[in-house]
C-alpha cells in the first residue's frame, strides 16, 4: 500500500490517496480517517487501510462473489489492523 497526497480538509480527520497493488493490477482510492488530526500517523494509516478495504468490498466484482479480496496477514499486523 502506498499512501500519498495527505490533506487536512476538515478538523476531524485526514484524507489520502491509497494505491493498492496486486500481481494482476492496481487501484487508487480516496480514503478517509475519522480520527482527530492529533492522532499519530500509524493510527491514521490503519484507518485509511480499513476504509480502502471497505471501498473494495463495495466494488461490484467483490460484492457479487465474482472475485475475492485477499489481504496479507503480515500487512494487517504491520498496519495494526485488528478487525476487518
Amino acid at each position: 500500500m502506498h499512501i500519498s497526497s495527505v490533506k487536512f480538509p476538515r478538523i476531524t480527520g485526514r484524507t489520502v490517496l491509497c494505491l493498492l497493488t496486486t500481481d494482476t493490477g492496481a487501484v487508487t482510492l480516496h480514503c478517509h480517517s475519522t480520527l482527530p488530526i492529533r492522532a499519530d500517523q500509524e493510527q491514521h494509516r490503519s484507518e485509511w487501510f480499513k476504509d480502502a478495504l471497505r471501498q473494495q468490498r463495495q466494488m461490484p466484482e467483490i460484492r457479487s462473489g465474482e472475485s475475492e479480496l485477499y489481504v496479507c496477514q503480515d500487512l494487517l499486523f504491520d498496519l495494526g489492523v485488528t478487525e476487518m
